[in-house]
């Protein structure tokens, strides 16, 4: 598994892959669909991502179960929770910085998807106020990625396929996780980033 055709996920549980139902069981997810679209064998996913996990968690947690590997790609999932509940925007930048340094490190490719704006948000009853903040906090976490996979060289999603994942035909019925088509094609946009899309 230290071979450099391991695939790395961090993440929450959207990198787990809810929303998308395997019929055999458990989760299929964007991380399954992108292995398959570089023809990786599945067994060569190291999907680490808890459901409700922050970047802290991915730091704390997540990061130090990896990091004796030596993974060709590393694909960072998450965020949202972070925009729910709040954080300090400086404690994340540092946190997104030493997942992308560990990266380079290893001479692997680190790719983050940017927070979207979940369905959720627009049906649920919080309130206006709450609404705005949390979608603040999205715009912020995604410019601290943003300029955190810059800083290290890493590559960064185009801005419309990011818009593109606010489609509802995108979201589960409970607006927070991808259904199976958005997670169809966020495996998709990251396979086209990395240059290897399906054949």
């Amino acid at each position: 598994m230290n071979g450099q055709r391991c695939l790395v996920v961090l993440g929450d549980s959207v990198a787990e892959g809810w929303g998308d139902p395997d019929p055999a069981g458990g989760w299929i997810g964007w991380p399954v669909r992108l292995a398959d679209r570089l023809r990786m064998p599945r067994q060569y996913i190291v999907n680490v991502a808890k459901p409700g996990a922050t970047t802290a968690d991915v730091t704390q947690d997540q990061l130090p179960a990896v990091m004796d590997l030596r993974p060709e790609t590393v694909v960072i999932n998450c965020g949202m929770n972070d925009a729910l509940n709040g954080f300090d925007r400086a404690e994340v930048g540092e946190r997104l910085d030493e997942i992308f340094e560990w990266a380079r490190s290893i001479g692997g490719v680190a790719v983050a998807a940017p927070v979207p704006h979940p369905p959720f948000l627009d049906r649920s009853p919080m309130s206006k106020f709450r609404r705005g903040r949390t979608l603040q906090r999205i715009h912020d976490f995604n410019e601290e990625l943003s300029r955190s996979s810059l800083a290290s060289g890493m590559p960064d999603l185009p801005q419309d396929s990011v818009d593109a994942v606010g489609d509802p035909a995108f979201w589960d019925d409970d607006g927070i996780h991808l259904n199976s088509t958005g997670h169809a094609y966020v495996a998709e946009v990251i396979a086209n980033i990395l240059g290897q899309p399906a054949q």
